[in-house]
């Protein structure tokens, strides 16, 4: 039966046990698997595969039929921003770091980390902030997913101040 699958690593290996044949006369015919072509192919994990089988009688006469399986990842990656953090100044953000984001896919593969942006909300003053990472995952089939890290910025630690020594006058 024609079949879809999610990735190329599920598409099942030709078996000619599956293939039902029979012949007018009383002689069972001999299926054989003729081949593979891949049709439409987008990405590594989309396109369809058009499998062949050929069943011959005793006489030589033979027929054949094609399976079509077509293989189609529309499934997003996954992907894991790294731990939100606090920090006490602006000039202790960690830096945009694409390698410190965790991602896999279902099909396997490279999956390409790329920065998205730094949005910043609720200034009170430079360092009292929060600053919203987002970073995207893309997979070989170009389905994507994004993650998001906050970052608060949280100075709460007063100024030290030192006043001049206490002196007598007259």
């Amino acid at each position: 039966a024609n079949l879809t699958v999610s990735c190329a690593n599920n598409v099942p290996p030709s078996n000619t046990s599956t293939v039902t044949a029979s012949d007018n006369c009383t002689a069972i015919p001999v299926v054989t698997f003729v081949g593979d072509v891949t049709v439409n192919q987008t990405c590594a994990n989309r396109y369809t595969l058009q499998r062949t089988y050929r069943a011959t009688d005793a006489c030589g006469n033979s027929a054949t039929c094609a399976q079509t399986i077509s293989v189609f990842d529309s499934a997003p990656p996954s992907i894991t921003c790294p731990p939100n953090v606090t920090v006490n100044c602006i000039g202790n953000v960690p830096a945009i770091n694409v390698n410190s984001v965790i991602k896999s896919d279902n099909c396997g593969g490279t999956v390409t980390v790329v920065h998205v942006s730094d949005q910043i909300s609720g200034t009170v003053c430079i360092n009292r902030l929060t600053l919203t990472r987002t970073y995207r995952a893309i997979d070989a089939c170009g389905n994507s997913a994004t993650c998001t890290q906050t970052i608060l910025v949280k100075d709460q630690t007063p100024p030290s101040i030192t006043c001049p020594a206490n002196i007598s006058v007259t």
